[in-house]
């Protein structure tokens, strides 16, 4: 916990320059932390586990041409390295009625979709891959659902007829000034329901987009349908994994709110091919015992069909842990 506040009051001072600037700017944090009972290919026992504890300051002023930031640190509970902070990300851009622009190093327009339908993100489960991970997303989406990316430049565009936005990313090496990676997609929402879809590319040589792999694309279409106490959200991949094999994964989830402070969720993933092909499943509840916290238990299984590579071919992670969330903002 000492940790958590130095690194606090560090953030505190180095960015006060610009929350006196910005004229909407709030500090926040994440403390997550969970304990597991574990059994994969390398663990079989309890592991405690900081799930991606985090702190962060955002801001914007401007009216009708509106200027932001975005700058957030890992902050992690258990990282005895000597390191208070750790590098996540930094970006800016500018916002009109012509449509948002931002360049820096973010979370890429590809990865986006399936973050935010992920509601087990950073918590403790089976990955991709098919072994257990205390951060990241869940097993039915791809390794391209995790990392951040350098040097990006996107674009999205103001809706057309209420409905529809559009958006492309440049993704620059500093290496190869030729040989770049790039995003496209749209979206459309009305109301509660919510469709898109949204490819990425690497150049010849390089690999931007974290995972997908260099001369290799990815394509995601995803979906989600809000209801009054419950949501079903929807993502399917195809990426390239050579130039003559692909890899599906398909990913579902739904939410319940069972009261006002407890809520049910679950997902289906599936993987087609390669070393993590099979099926899984995660469950959990999430309380909260007060406005900022919440406590978790979670069962997270994955039955793997290439036994050859694998160590344990049914992963399972039993979890409980928690969330804290804080902000403090300007305006």
């Amino acid at each position: 916990m000492k940790k958590i506040i130095l690194a606090v009051l560090a953030v505190s001072l180095l960015l006060s320059p610009l929350t006196a600037m910005a004229g909407n700017t709030t500090l926040y944090g994440k403390m997550r932390y969970s304990f597991a009972s574990v059994q994969d290919d390398t663990v079989d026992g309890l592991v405690a586990a900081d799930n991606t504890s985090l702190l962060g300051v955002k801001g914007s002023y401007g009216d009708d041409m509106k200027a932001f930031f975005h700058l957030q640190t890992g902050a992690k509970a258990d990282d005895n390295s000597g390191t208070a902070l750790a590098q996540r990300f930094f970006f800016a851009g500018l916002k009109s009625s012509l449509g948002k622009v931002q360049y820096g190093r973010m979370t890429n327009a590809y990865k986006m979709p399936g973050f935010k339908l992920d509601r087990f993100y950073n918590t403790a489960g089976v990955n991709a891959t098919g072994v257990s991970s205390y951060g990241g997303a869940t097993y039915g989406l791809s390794g391209a659902t995790n990392g951040f990316t350098d040097n990006a430049l996107e674009f999205t565009s103001p809706k057309i007829a209420d409905l529809i936005t559009a958006h492309g990313g440049l993704y620059v090496d500093d290496a190869n000034t030729d040989d770049h990676g790039y995003s496209y997609g749209a979206k459309i929402a009305t109301g509660s329901i919510m469709a898109g879809v949204v490819g990425a590319t690497n150049g010849n040589d390089v690999a931007t987009v974290p995972g997908v792999a260099a001369d290799q694309s990815a394509v995601r279409g995803y979906g989600k349908y809000q209801g009054k106490g419950y949501s079903l959200g929807v993502s399917y991949e195809n990426v390239e994994d050579t130039a003559t094999t692909d890899v599906n994964y398909l990913y579902v989830i739904g939410s319940y709110n069972v009261s006002d402070k407890l809520e049910a969720i679950a997902s289906y993933g599936n993987v087609d091919s390669g070393a993590a092909e099979g099926d899984g499943f995660t469950g959990g509840l999430f309380y909260s015992i007060a406005p900022n916290t919440q406590v978790f238990a979670l069962v997270s299984a994955v039955s793997l069909d290439d036994s050859s590579s694998h160590a344990e071919d049914n992963p399972t992670v039993y979890g409980i842990g928690f969330f804290h969330n804080f902000s403090m903002s300007s305006n």
